[in-house]
């Protein structure tokens, strides 16, 4: 081959490579959303939830899979509300005004307004608000289930909650090398979604973990955490996002 050939196949090659470490960086932070590739902003994460019709799939910058759990004394009809739903991405049972459920005392729950029965409350919404700090854990990725058993009944979740909460997270976090943890406090939460709700109960426990995926350990002071008593009318919600 000429000289002349050399440099155009060794020019060819080298746009080759440029493209596939283009798409590399493209899949870090996309997916697919009905077989088009999705590109996320900085910050977002793509987020498939499958087919179903409540389901959010696409570019999400905030909380995910929060749900909420009631558990009243006595049968009891409750009204939730929170104060930003018009950023939700995701909802079931359908919103509304706010919503409208009758609670018993084992958490299941039946919507007034179909009379689907539910064991929980679901939404995502957007924000911009949960940044990483100095405070937290950093857990290897294959201690994620022991860090969770660990840390989850003390934040005040019931064996129950905590393995939902496991069963969801653990696969999308165990095989990171290292994942930053924190669990954001309530006046935080509060100020993202305030949550509401009538009537008002004598327990409140909001779990919000703000997470990032680390490839090598980084130095933070560990997070205090502060055991909630369980006691009259409980509430409890649990979800988590990305760092910002």
């Amino acid at each position: 081959m000429s000289r002349r050939g050399w440099f155009v196949l060794g020019g060819v090659l080298g746009v080759v490579c440029l493209v596939v470490v283009a798409l590399v960086l493209v899949a870090h932070s996309s997916g697919t959303d009905n077989g088009t590739t999705t590109r996320c902003p900085k910050g977002q994460v793509y987020v498939d939830q499958g087919d179903c019709p409540q389901c959010f799939r696409g570019c999400a910058s905030g909380p995910v899979k929060p749900i909420i759990y009631l558990y009243p004394q006595v049968t009891t009809d409750v009204d939730v509300r929170l104060s930003a739903p018009d950023r939700f991405t995701a909802q079931y049972p359908p919103y509304g005004d706010g919503w409208h459920v009758r609670a018993e005392p084992d958490g299941t729950l039946t919507d007034l307004a179909t009379g689907r029965e539910l064991y929980a409350l679901y939404y995502e919404s957007r924000t911009e608000r949960y940044p990483r700090t100095s405070e937290g854990f950093v857990v290897p990725g294959a201690q994620t289930s022991e860090f969770f058993e660990d840390v989850l009944p003390r934040l005040g979740l019931s064996p129950r909650e905590a393995q939902e909460f496991i069963v969801y997270w653990l696969p999308r976090l165990q095989d990171n090398p290292y994942t930053y943890i924190r669990f954001a406090p309530a006046d935080e939460i509060a100020a993202d979604q305030a949550l509401t709700i009538t009537p008002r109960p004598d327990t409140v426990i909001r779990v919000m973990m703000v997470y990032e995926r680390l490839d090598a350990p980084v130095a933070v002071t560990e997070q205090q955490i502060t055991t909630v008593s369980r006691t009259g009318f409980t509430v409890v919600e649990w979800g988590g996002t990305p760092a910002r």
